[in-house]
């Protein structure tokens, strides 16, 4: 039976809720071998190929691989492959796809519904701008270590980034992410663009940031976050150490939270600035901000003034104490995942590490 939590708003605690039971649904134990031969390697009309891995403990890894990255993973670049029938063999080069960025499905049925879902999405916005994944680059060093390098589309255009895959082989790959301002990794699962801390990359890449004048909240906060696989945060005690913390990060996926009344300089006055401030709106146009306040009768449905004013100043949305997990992880998702396979992302249960194995069977 699963369990729901929620923070307090003044002592910062976590309070056990009980919830009704629902039916676990787990992966299989033995690979996801479908029932029709799938092919290993696969090819296209473009440069790469199309590489599946099937793991002892069930779903499937994919990726599109380039020629180097074929090669690293010792698979033939011309010929096609099936899976092997070896589970240690299966499981090693599901190792190595994993230090090259490789997506995690329950079963093949789910990536392929994803996709599928993607193109009617993009047909749905034709006439208007669609927004593109960020790029990401990974190269394996010859020390275990990687270099990582994310991007959006249009720095990437800019920049002139695809030249990274050009590489002739992995080592020239690693030093042309480092040339390019990538970040070098000791730790394979240390790089917050690989799945091995979190089962949501996805999610360890954003930094939420999180304003409250309460130290105990703050913590327990932060506990929530990186239950929910939300694990770069970054917590302050005032308005004035937020903004501060915002003018010398500048990051693209960034998410803050924060009291409408904080010491220093209020929330509220923090939404203003970063909304209609020139020094912060041109990094933080798009940031998702939260307003965190005391739920009371007066409160309710939004009808409050305060509240009016905060929307319309710029605030995301609204998050109430005690603040309940499920509500926590519903804003985040919403506002952080684009596109319609965010649902993956986000299923019915929180207790479920793969909560797309839900959703998809």
């Amino acid at each position: 039976m699963g369990s729901s939590q929620s923070v307090t708003g003044s002592a910062g605690s976590i309070q056990e809720r009980p919830e009704r039971p629902e039916t676990p649904v787990e992966c299989s134990a033995t690979p996801c071998y479908p029932k029709e031969p799938v092919l290993r390697v696969s090819f296209g009309a473009n440069a790469g190929g199309f590489v599946r891995g099937f793991p002892s403990e069930g779903g499937v890894y994919e990726l599109y691989c380039s020629a180097t990255e074929l090669d690293f993973l010792g698979l033939d670049r011309f010929e096609t492959a099936q899976p092997s029938g070896d589970a240690a063999e299966e499981d090693a080069l599901c190792a190595k796809l994993r230090l090259l960025g490789a997506e995690w499905w329950p079963s093949l049925h789910a990536s392929q519904k994803a996709w599928s879902l993607d193109i009617q999405h993009q047909g749905s916005l034709s006439t208007q701008r669609y927004e593109l994944d960020r790029l990401r680059f990974l190269g394996v060093a010859s020390n275990g270590g990687v270099w990582a390098l994310e991007a959006g589309e249009e720095e990437c255009s800019r920049r002139q980034l695809g030249r990274i895959n050009n590489a002739r082989d992995m080592e020239e790959k690693c030093r042309q992410i480092e040339k390019f301002g990538g970040t070098f990794y000791a730790s394979p699962s240390d790089c917050p663009l690989l799945d091995f801390k979190s089962p949501f990359p996805e999610r360890a890449s954003v930094h939420v940031l999180v304003a409250d004048h309460d130290a105990s909240s703050r913590e327990a906060l932060r506990r929530l976050l990186e239950e929910l696989g939300f694990s770069r945060v970054t917590t302050v005690g005032d308005g004035k150490a937020a903004l501060e913390f915002l003018s010398a990060a500048a990051e693209d996926k960034t998410q803050m939270f924060t009291q409408t009344e904080l010491p220093i300089i209020d929330g509220l006055e923090c939404a203003r600035l970063l909304r209609m401030d020139i020094n912060f709106n041109l990094h933080y146009a798009h940031l998702a901000i939260i307003a965190m306040r005391h739920h009371t009768p007066s409160t309710q449905g939004g009808k409050n003034p305060r509240d009016r004013r905060s929307l319309a100043i710029g605030f995301s949305g609204l998050l109430s104490y005690p603040i309940q997990k499920k509500e926590l992880e519903r804003i985040l998702v919403s506002s952080t995942l684009k596109g319609p396979r965010r649902f993956l992302f986000a299923g019915p249960s929180v207790e479920d590490a793969r909560r797309g194995a839900k959703v998809m069977r």
